[in-house]
Parts: C-alpha cells; structure tokens; sequence
C-alpha cells in the first residue's frame, strides 16, 4: 500500500527521481535539515558569510509577506532534506513590487531537474500571491517583478535563471580585510562622540532607526517596521558592546554594527552594517568608525574582518571599503524577469 506524505506537494515538473518528495513546512522542526542544505550549499558556491541554525530559526519566526504554510516548498531525497525555495513578497524604495523567491539547493541534489522544479513552482506561486492582490485591490500601479538570487559559484544557477528569462540587476560582493595588526588611526570629525550602547529596547531603538534611515535610498531597503526591530533584538548573535556608535548631542551620526558570525574556530568578525545618516557624510565618519571596529575585533581575537556590499552603492561605498584594506572574496547577483501575466501558466 502507498505511503501517504504529510505536506506532500505535487509539483508538475518534477523530475523521476526514486526517493524524491515535494513537500510543505512541517515547523521548525524542518529548520535543521533546511539549515544543513543551506550550508552546503554556500559552502560549494564559495560563499563567506556563515549562518547558524539559530540565527536562522530567528529569522524565520519574523518573516513578513510570507505565509510559510504556502510559500515554502521543501525537496526530500531519500527521506532527508535536500534544499527548499521560499516565496515572499515586497516593494522597493523606487516603486516596485517584486514578488521574490528564494532557493537553496545541496550540492548532491543539483543539475538533476530538482533547482528547475523548484523554481517553476516558485513561479506558480508568486503569480497566485500576485493575482490575489490584485483580486483584493493590494497591488499598487507599479512596474512587477519576479526576482530571486544565486551566490556566483554556482554556475547552474545562473544558468537556470538565464534560461528561464531571468536579467542580472545587481550584484554583491562579500569581503576580507585581513592582517588587523595594521589598522590606521583615523580621527573622529570634530564634534562627534563614541558612546556605548545597551542591550535595553530603549537603547537599541534609535541606533536601529539610524540605520533604517541612512540606508532608505539603497537597493533592497525595509522599512524599520516593529518586526525587523524585534528580529534584531531576538538575533542570538547580537552584541552591542561590538558596535561602534557616533554621536553628536543625542542625535546619531552614524555607526558600524558589528557581530561574530559562526561559531569554533570558524568564528568570523563582521562588520555586519557601516551607516552614515545624511547630515554627516563626507566628513571621514564611516572611515574612522571602520578603523576603530577593526581594532575592537581583533582585540576580540580574529585576524580577519568581513562585511558585505551593494556593488552599485550610491554613496561609493565599495571604493571606501578598498581604501580600508578590504578586497572582493565572493559575489552574488541578483536577477529579475518582468512579471508574466498572473493567470497564465509558466
């Protein structure tokens, strides 16, 4: 007698694969075997930037515009987990809507027809998401997007997406500074203060809003709704004591929020967000907190510091990352295909 799958999915374009399962969340008790794809995955395509399934489990519990009971698809192979796309929407700071999509697929698992599967369902779905907004009058009158991404070492990926439709529309570069023995003494601008900051709402809340504000013009900004706060608060990573915040009176100028990623000896200092607000840039601020958050890492006992960038930032922010002994060590790109209509099929 067949066996009945729990969450099973039936997804038309599967390949026949003995032992292969589409399935639907099943709770966080999925998390791990989604996290152990996760780090393969980035493991095989080169990628830096480590994650640990606690930082992972926080941030699932504040996703928003994703209903994970529908917009996440898990691939089973040989009764463990092998990868999983997520569907999720948002609107960009320059007025569109883009309906996004992410995947993560095992090293094991890939150019057997299961990415592929994966992203025709991903589409079928993000058309049923957009199709019912535009049934609730919830799509605004702007240019729609399809839009996913895929670390730049996995060559398949890429070609997938170019295949089916998909154009390049940004990419990100991961980073390495290394030898934090040599840090330059950069002074602050004059009127500027470092104060430290605590680990109480009170405290977080306006360096969280800093943040929000100095990045409202760059690519894939969020506004800083309660959720993103409350995900920042609930990070198992965070440490304040590892930022570095400029003052001026009681107003912030600008910060590098730093924190560890991973864990053992694959422990990593990331300068996970360097900000300016508006009224004081150009005046050496990012520089000078740059080089103190280098010297507070490396007193934490690394030898490397790592951060992420927008290859296309408006504000030159990769030339400043150079010019600080940063050089490019992994890349990604961002993709996008213009929205088919929402009724027809892919």
């Amino acid at each position: 007698m067949a066996t009945t799958i729990r969450h099973a999915v039936d997804v038309p374009s599967a390949p026949a694969i003995p032992g292969l399962v589409f399935r639907h969340w099943a709770g966080e008790p999925d998390l791990p075997g989604m996290f152990a794809a996760n780090s393969a995955a980035r493991a095989a395509d080169g990628e830096l930037e480590p994650t640990t399934l606690e930082a992972m489990t926080n941030h699932y519990r504040h996703l928003v515009n994703c209903d994970l009971d529908r917009d996440l698809l898990i691939a089973e192979l040989d009764g463990s987990i092998v990868g999983y796309t997520r569907v999720e929407w948002a609107d960009s700071n320059d007025g569109e809507r883009w309906y996004e999509a992410a995947c993560l697929l095992h090293p094991r698992a890939r150019r057997r027809g299961i990415g592929t599967a994966m992203l025709d369902w991903s589409e079928r779905r993000r058309r049923e998401v957009c199709a019912e907004h535009r049934r609730t009058g919830t799509a605004p009158d702007a240019p729609t997007y399809l839009t996913t991404f895929v670390f730049d070492g996995d060559a398949g990926g890429h070609a997938l997406l170019l295949g089916h439709g998909y154009e390049p529309m940004r990419r990100f570069f991961e980073m390495i500074r290394r030898g934090l023995d040599r840090v330059d003494d950069v002074p602050l601008p004059a009127g500027l203060e470092i104060r430290p900051i605590g680990r109480d709402r009170a405290s977080l809340r306006p360096v969280f809003d800093a943040d929000t504000e100095a990045f409202r013009d760059h690519f894939g900004w969020v506004d800083g709704s309660d959720t993103a706060f409350e995900e920042v608060v609930g990070d198992p990573t965070l440490d304040p004591e590892l930022w570095v915040v400029a003052f001026e009176g009681d107003e912030v100028a600008g910060g590098v929020l730093n924190g560890f990623h991973g864990s053992g000896d694959e422990r990593q200092g990331w300068l996970e967000s360097v900000f300016t607000r508006r009224p004081w840039r150009r005046r050496g601020l990012a520089r000078a907190l740059i080089a103190r958050s280098l010297v507070l890492l490396r007193d934490r006992g690394v030898d490397a510091a790592y951060l992420g960038v927008d290859a296309t930032n408006p504000n030159q922010a990769l030339g400043l990352y150079e010019s600080c002994g940063f050089s490019v060590a992994s890349s990604a790109t961002a993709y996008r295909r213009s929205f088919p209509d929402a009724g027809a099929s892919t």
